[in-house]
């Protein structure tokens, strides 16, 4: 991808738009997410809690996330994953991701113009004690300076299967705040 001019046709629509949403801006320092997945009847299945933690050296950064879910009756579990991102240049960047949460498989790639950032990748989801290697269509969209609304399309062998909807809120960079973001969130723990 170094070195690329091109942009997908949908992310081109966004290239006047602001304010900039630069990948190693937002994700640097402590956030906290609240999120759903909808299945594809648009019942929601499972809601979120996440916390995360990005940290960058020149063009290389990490993204921890950690989630607390909670199904229909209200069982609680968490998940991690560790993200390690590269950017490309200044609109293009790639990711690879292990956790608990799921592993990607192979690389995430991305681009980002005005506003709008837009991902793809294939995600190694567990689901119960089975695990399904989901397709991801990941769009990020940058309100202010301090959130982010993320809708995630997921597919399974071409399929749509649901939707994630995820709200981002960054925090001030605290040593309290990357304290708290350094674990998964409790059940019950008002969100920050």
């Amino acid at each position: 991808m170094t070195g690329h001019q091109n942009y997908s046709s949908k992310i081109r629509s966004y290239g006047q738009s602001v304010p900039e949403f630069r990948l190693d801006g937002f994700f640097r320092g402590p956030s906290v997410a609240t999120g759903i997945f909808q299945d594809r009847r648009g019942r929601v299945r499972n809601r979120f809690v996440m916390h995360l933690l990005g940290d960058w050296e020149g063009e290389r950064g990490s993204l921890s996330e950690r989630f607390l879910f909670l199904d229909d009756r209200g069982q609680a579990t968490t998940a991690e994953r560790l993200w390690q991102l590269r950017l490309e240049d200044d609109d293009h960047f790639i990711g690879t991701a292990k956790g608990s949460a799921g592993d990607i498989v192979g690389e995430a790639t991305g681009e980002r113009l005005g506003y709008a950032m837009h991902w793809r990748y294939r995600v190694r989801q567990p689901v119960g004690d089975k695990f399904y290697t989901l397709s991801a269509d990941d769009w990020m969209y940058l309100i202010d300076t301090d959130h982010v609304i993320n809708r995630t399309r997921m597919f399974f062998l071409g399929f749509f299967i649901g939707e994630v909807s995820i709200e981002i809120h960054r925090l001030a960079d605290t040593p309290d705040n990357r304290a708290a973001m350094e674990r998964c969130p409790a059940p019950g723990e008002p969100i920050r």
